[in-house]
């Protein structure tokens, strides 16, 4: 008998988990982040994967995928996801029966020793375990949406940021051609000033806006580089990876269609995953309290004993003892559980309302920023006449090519205010789609789910 309880012993032991260490080595990580690149095989396999086609360009959907892939931002909630899913299974264990070896001497010549075995089985009563792991796959789900709601602010800062990368480069281009347009300007003024036929005060002040234009030019490039620094901070790869890569942004060119208000308001409440995670707080809170009500009922234990006195087997059943409510009855981890409670709904409640608003909101910017475009585009289409009107002329002899320049000028001027009220409008666009978190670019929802980014 001995025998057999020491194997059982040791085989219980033998099936214990054992720690593993994982030191951080800074040095190993930082050249492991530098190798990062939007070539790896396994990044474009994850693509593939997710998006059901081949890496062809590298537009918002496609950096997307690779900030999935990338981010530590995104790596740190798929943790704190893993964390719930196994306090998940912390919570659903049962308490484990204790053993104890009873060991005794008495002062006497026969069989002084009295040895044996006994066993304490806890038992939890009025649903506790069940209670338990409510709460905890409440809160797991919460974790699990959690990881939507970051993946949806990672793809929204990543749009922001090309969207920034595309301003600049429009910008740049267009400025590109303004520095064209008036060097030619400043040097006919130049050379009519020389004829007599300019003044110095006009050569001076086209001179000016010259100089602001490269000004303007250098800004661009600046601001360019601060918009690739972005995108690359926000895929998690360094800025030199994406230097080679050619980024596909004729998607801003497109105007996403009128979205009806009723069906926005109502995307907001169905789809926004920290609308959900609140909700599945609310329910694990629920749980919580439920919990603390059943805590006022006591859990009961079995003990189960053997011992060998003097030569004479003994057998018990002890019964443990049991707390009795005599000072309290858990009154207060109740009215705490129900505290936290209120506090949830009312959290609940704030979050969905301030959703609506900005749902309202950005389909009123919305609004207004086409409204805008359309109107700039009006100017820009009279403006383009006018300047097809004094090429006829110019043709004609009717003006000089001095005139012809500063007529294209205008129309130059014009291209730029129609990528700033362009650009207002995807802005526009970012409000409305961060505020009922669903792209509205066509791709379907579920290439930008919780579940597509739980894992990598």
């Amino acid at each position: 008998m001995h025998k057999q309880f020491f194997i059982t012993v040791a085989v219980l032991l033998a099936g214990c988990a054992s720690y593993q260490p994982q030191p951080l080595e800074p040095q190993k990580m930082m050249a492991a982040y530098e190798e990062r690149s939007l070539t790896n095989p396994e990044l474009q396999s994850f693509i593939t994967a997710r998006l059901s086609k081949t890496t062809s360009a590298w537009d918002l959907n496609t950096l997307t995928q690779a900030a999935y892939y990338y981010s530590p931002e995104l790596d740190a909630v798929r943790a704190r996801f893993a964390s719930g899913e196994a306090a998940t299974q912390t919570a659903n264990q049962r308490p484990n029966p204790s053993l104890s070896l009873p060991l005794q001497y008495a002062d006497q010549p026969i069989k002084p020793w009295t040895y044996g075995l006994a066993l304490d089985i806890p038992i939890e009563t009025a649903g506790k375990r069940g209670y338990r792991v409510a709460q905890a796959q409440k809160l797991s789900d919460a974790a699990r949406l959690n990881i939507g709601q970051t993946a949806w602010q990672i793809r929204s800062r990543l749009r922001s940021a090309l969207l920034d990368f595309y301003a600049a480069n429009q910008h740049h281009a267009i400025v590109e051609r303004q520095i064209e347009i008036q060097q030619d300007i400043v040097t006919m003024l130049q050379k009519q000033l020389s004829l007599g036929s300019a003044s110095t005060f006009e050569l001076s002040q086209e001179q000016i806006i010259l100089e602001h234009d490269r000004s303007d030019l250098a800004n661009s490039e600046k601001l360019m580089l601060d918009a690739k620094a972005l995108i690359a901070q926000t895929i998690g790869i360094p800025l030199r990876a994406l230097e080679p890569v050619k980024l596909e942004l004729n998607g801003f060119e497109s105007l996403a269609p009128q979205i009806p208000y009723n069906a926005a308001r109502r995307q907001t409440v169905l789809n926004r995953t920290d609308i959900l995670g609140a909700l599945a707080e609310y329910e694990a809170s629920q749980a919580a309290l439920q919990l603390e009500v059943a805590r006022q009922y006591p859990n009961l234990s079995l003990g189960l004993g053997y011992s060998f006195d003097q030569g004479v087997n003994k057998y018990s059943v002890t019964p443990a003892g049991i707390t009795l409510p005599l000072f309290n009855r858990n009154e207060g981890p109740i009215a705490e559980a129900e505290a936290h409670r209120k506090e949830a709904a009312i959290r609940f409640e704030a979050l969905q309302d301030q959703a609506i608003n900005q749902t309202d909101s950005a389909l009123k910017h919305y609004r207004l920023a086409r409204e805008n475009l359309a109107l700039i585009d009006t100017q820009r289409t009279t403006r383009t006449a006018a300047f097809q009107a004094d090429q006829r002329s110019f043709d004609l002899g009717a003006i000089d090519r001095l005139a012809l320049s500063r007529s294209r000028r205008a129309v130059n001027v014009d291209a730029m205010s129609h990528v700033d009220a362009v650009v207002q409008v995807q802005q526009a666009i970012s409000q409305l789609e961060n505020a009922i978190q669903q792209p509205l670019d066509g791709v379907p929802l579920d290439a930008q789910s919780t579940e597509a980014v739980i894992r990598k």
